[in-house]
């Protein structure tokens, strides 16, 4: 059994990743000019952390999300509606 008087220690290398992901969520708090307390109780109910992204792997996913997003509404366009043409703008009672 384990000793219940025994305070708990952690390594120094869960104190370290605890303090950059600490910066890490003050960093995006403010460029989204969100509180960090905010911020760091959705990425707890998203499961998510942040880590450094020092290739740059942030942008490339960036542009493939806007790729995406263009694709999704390709072929799209807009279309007259004939019936709201010929109607006259603002009343829609009878008469």
């Amino acid at each position: 059994m384990s000793d219940k008087t025994k305070k708990f220690e952690p390594s120094a290398g869960f104190v370290v990743s605890v303090h950059m992901n600490k910066l890490g969520i003050r960093a995006v708090a403010k460029e989204l000019d969100m509180f960090a307390e905010d911020l760091a109780k959705a990425m707890d109910r998203a499961g998510f952390q942040l880590v450094p992204d020092p290739f740059n792997l942030t942008n490339d996913a960036g542009k493939v999300i806007a790729l995406e997003e263009r694709q999704a509404t390709a072929g799209l366009r807009v279309v007259k509606d004939e019936e709201a043409a010929d109607e006259p703008s603002g009343d829609t009672s009878a008469n």
